[in-house]
């Protein structure tokens, strides 16, 4: 139990005169002004802290005696729900033997899909239902697939229900559970992920416990002095269940680095054909290099996409972390896949600076407990297209200024701060202020202007936190005039 000042203060009064009896310790003496009740005001405080941090490891540890009823009510108290888990999401293809004489709908009405698809009931006698968000047709002008051997076309899916359970692998999504006429078959080509179980009281309880510790709103400065001290590091964004900007999930610190630094490693391990999933030791994960097994009795290079992929879960707090679900997954082929009870070499790289970084701030803050969990994660890049045209004054060589404008806008982009927003504004402003020798005009709103791989944007990429600007050899694409 906790100490109170008055009995702090009792206590070292009695401490003081065991050792020198003849001292004056009564109130108003400079003794009892400068030394005692000052103390005692501060034990007392860390007497209640250490007595409330024990209070909350025994709640943890005995969390799965509480029934949930009552948690949740804890939980309500502090503002903390507890996760009812994720859903799993994919893509089912949807097949046709024969072309299509009219347009088949598939999905309702009004877009949203609702189409059902489940698995074939597993060996413990389930079976995963997922439901299409979005209703497609297949076209009377449908491409003939030959490597299928049918009229395809593809929607995506999510799973009925929150669960791990509703993580599969291809071509484990077999049924439609209504028929659909010319439809014949339906087959998953990729796997569904993201599905997360319900917290457990366990761990709802450390959520709980988490949000009661990260309560500090200055522990941002702390945090990225020491990691930006580190080499390597470029760019440190720190957040807190309490930060401003954009709160993290209840009890979590997390440092968002951007940096130079990573490693090149690879593991052995033996393959067995019920295990098609194994975790890679280091996290996190930049690529898979290249993957060496034996196939038909020979040893082979495996092909990425095609008889192997890289999982993520992009969802979990821990994506991008020394903690994340970083694995590689086999896929059953026929001319891929290794024999079984033999061993298989991984090369792949992983980013060191993370694992190094997290060393770091464990070591130095170790005595931080209001700060609750410290997660150092890897921020992720976005790539940035856009398009556009721009007219030149004369008299220029055009190669020399088409050059010199791309790498300026390159290194306007990827100058951005971790989680800086960019809209056409801004970079058409920048190209007309730098270069106002070489242009006469440039085309605005620009034909493209999007994160890779999103549909067009018409003004602002926004992007999150835990992301930065970038471009590659194909991002900026300008047409001079």
């Amino acid at each position: 139990m906790a100490l109170s000042a008055e009995q702090v203060k009792n206590n070292l009064v009695n401490q003081i005169l065991q050792n020198f009896p003849t001292a004056e310790v009564d109130t108003g003496s400079v003794l009892r002004d400068v030394f005692v009740d000052p103390q005692s005001v501060q034990i007392a405080a860390l007497s209640e802290e250490i007595d409330y941090v024990h209070y909350l490891n025994t709640f943890v540890q005995n969390a799965d005696k509480i029934s949930e009823e009552d948690l949740d009510e804890i939980g309500a108290t502090y503002n903390v729900a507890r996760s009812s888990g994720d859903i799993a999401t994919g893509s089912i293809t949807f097949q046709s033997l024969t072309k299509p004489t009219q347009d088949i709908q598939i999905g309702a009405d009004d877009g949203s899909g609702g189409i059902s698809v489940k698995t074939l009931i597993t060996e413990g006698g389930n079976s995963y239902e997922f439901t299409t968000t979005q209703t497609v047709y297949l076209k009377t002008d449908a491409t003939y697939n030959t490597e299928h051997g049918c009229y395809e076309v593809t929607a995506p899916i999510k799973a009925t229900i929150a669960g791990s359970e509703y993580n599969l692998g291809i071509g484990t999504i077999k049924i439609l559970v209504n028929g659909i006429a010319s439809i014949t078959s339906v087959y998953n080509y990729t796997p569904t992920t993201g599905g997360t179980d319900r917290q457990t009281n366990i761990e709802y309880a450390e959520s709980i416990q988490d949000a009661i510790l990260g309560s500090s709103k200055n522990i941002e400065a702390g945090i990225n002095s020491v990691l930006k001290s580190i080499d390597g590091v470029q760019e440190v964004k720190t957040l807190h269940p309490n930060s401003e900007e954009e709160p993290t999930d209840a009890g979590y610190s997390i440092s968002y680095i951007r940096g130079t630094q990573e490693e090149i490693d690879s593991f052995d391990f033996v393959y067995v054909t019920t295990t098609q999933e194994y975790n890679i030791p280091n996290k996190p994960v930049l690529r898979l290099i290249s993957v060496q097994a034996i196939v038909d009795g020979e040893s082979k290079t495996l092909q990425f996409g095609t008889d192997y992929y890289l999982f993520h879960d992009e969802k979990s707090i821990y994506n991008g972390t020394i903690s994340s679900t970083d694995k590689i997954i086999f896929l059953k082929t026929a001319s891929g896949t290794p024999d079984p009870n033999t061993e298989v070499t991984v090369s792949y790289s992983y980013n060191k600076l993370i694992e190094t970084c997290q060393n770091v701030l464990n070591n130095n803050l170790h005595n931080y407990l209001i700060l609750g969990n410290l997660l150092v994660a890897q921020a992720q890049s976005v790539i940035i297209d856009f398009s556009t045209i721009i007219k030149l004054k004369y008299n220029y060589n055009t190669e020399v200024v088409k050059n010199e404008i791309l790498t300026g806008i390159s290194n306007y982009i990827t100058s951005l701060p971790l989680g800086g927003d960019i809209t056409q504004e801004q970079l058409f402003s920048f190209i007309t202020t730098t270069y106002p020798e070489y242009i006469n005009s440039v085309v605005y709103p620009f034909y493209t202007f999007c994160k890779d791989g999103e549909n067009k944007s018409n003004n602002e990429i926004i992007l999150t936190y835990g992301q930065f600007a970038d471009i590659d050899e194909n991002s900026i694409k300008i047409t001079f005039e």
